[in-house]
């Protein structure tokens, strides 16, 4: 889970960036999808991937933080956490 730090521009530009992120999300093996979460503000922003196992979110971990990194970079935003968590409850309708 990534937190961010935004402005309404950084998020917007991040929201864009995801055109070239995807790609690289949806070839990776065990990607099952994404989140992306916004204060009303626009001021944080949270992003969660969603993996098959645990293993297949480790191989993806060094370069998906490096991206993260990357990414918040170029929208302008500032990472303040980068944590992992399990999912142990998911109900959709």
């Amino acid at each position: 889970m990534h937190t961010l730090e935004t402005t309404e521009d950084a998020h917007d530009r991040g929201l864009e960036l995801l055109d070239e992120i995807l790609p690289w999300l949806q070839d990776t093996t065990g990607f099952r999808g994404m989140l992306r979460l916004a204060s009303p503000d626009r001021s944080k922003t949270v992003v969660v991937t969603l993996w098959a196992d645990e293993q297949s979110m480790l191989e993806s971990a060094d370069a998906g933080r490096g991206l993260g990194a990357l990414a918040a970079e170029a929208s302008g935003s500032k990472r303040i956490a980068l944590e992992d968590f399990e999912v142990t409850f998911v109900q959709l309708s």
